[in-house]
């Protein structure tokens, strides 16, 4: 920040209340920290170096947005309710609303999503040009056998074209995945493929990013080179 500005302001500007009003509430109900101190006067102001957190969650003012969130399944990643089924953007301040998604995961996928104000971030993420791989771990009802792994590894016929995955064992039903493809549910359809049933598919990395931590429903502002 250049200037001191006031907190509720701040908090708006760096999503972490939905509106400054939202924030007032936030500020008398004692849930805000500068510098790690509890603070309650709706009159306070920020400068440059302060350091604001609510629940664990730190803000900053910037010209653009990034954040991992880790997107619990049932919950589907889009702007629009679909089905009277929850999306992201409901487990989101309202001020992220306007956020573009880079790698969406379907309804029953679990994982890592990355949201940005930034066009360009979100193109170099997603374009398949660009090879960003992303990594998954994958638990499947049967047993995956070596005969199965080197199937999906050499690729599987679907009808949008071949499917190429790296599929490494983890344990008798479960492996590791990494995509650098962007086809509509490919996980799922290339391991059906393979007469496979997917129970579980939650995606842990996207290009250099990962956050074990990071608990469901729960996002962190990130910088765009902790991805690229």
């Amino acid at each position: 920040m250049s200037e001191d500005i006031r907190i509720n302001k701040y908090l708006a500007s760096a999503g972490l209340a939905d509106s400054r009003r939202k924030a007032d509430e936030m500020i008398k109900a004692g849930l805000v920290l500068v510098n790690g101190n509890r603070i309650t006067e709706l009159s306070t102001k920020l400068g440059a170096d302060d350091i604001v957190e609510i629940a664990g969650v730190k803000g900053e003012i910037r010209r653009n947005i990034y954040i991992a969130l880790n997107k619990p399944r049932g919950v589907v990643c889009s702007h629009v309710n679909q089905d009277n089924n929850p999306t992201i953007f409901d487990i989101l301040p309202k001020a992220f609303y306007n956020l573009k998604i880079a790698g969406r995961l379907d309804k029953e996928s679990e994982g890592l999503v990355i949201l940005s104000s930034d066009g360009d971030f979100i193109q170099s993420l997603s374009h398949p040009s660009n090879n960003k791989s992303k990594t998954y771990i994958v638990i499947t009802k049967e047993q995956i056998t070596q005969q199965s792994i080197s199937a999906l590894n050499a690729g599987i016929k679907l009808k949008d074209g071949m499917s190429k995955l790296k599929v490494s064992a983890i344990n008798n039903n479960t492996v590791r995945v990494i995509l650098s493809e962007g086809k509509n549910r490919q996980i799922r359809r290339s391991f059906a493929g393979a007469q496979l049933e997917v129970i579980k598919l939650q995606r842990v990395k996207i290009g250099n990013y990962t956050n074990p931590r990071l608990q469901p429903r729960k996002f962190v502002f990130i910088k765009p080179e902790d991805v690229l």
